[in-house]
């Protein structure tokens, strides 16, 4: 997918680009919008699950972030 589906898919979804994601080189942009897309899309958990399972990986591998 090229950035400018992944822009395209951004605005439409947020209404805009958060600078955060438009400062993203092209292939983390689009890992990242779809690990985005997984987060909020309707599954098994719930979104907050879903935040929790993300915040214990970090936590795991240590992330300074």
């Amino acid at each position: 997918m090229s950035r400018q589906d992944v822009i395209a898919q951004i605005t439409e979804a947020l209404g805009g680009v958060p600078g955060w994601l438009s400062s993203l080189p092209d292939e983390q942009l689009a890992q990242t919008w779809g690990t985005l897309g997984w987060m909020f899309s309707d599954t098994a958990l719930t979104s907050r699950e879903k935040a929790l399972v993300s915040y214990g990986a970090a936590a795991a591998v240590h992330c300074t972030y």
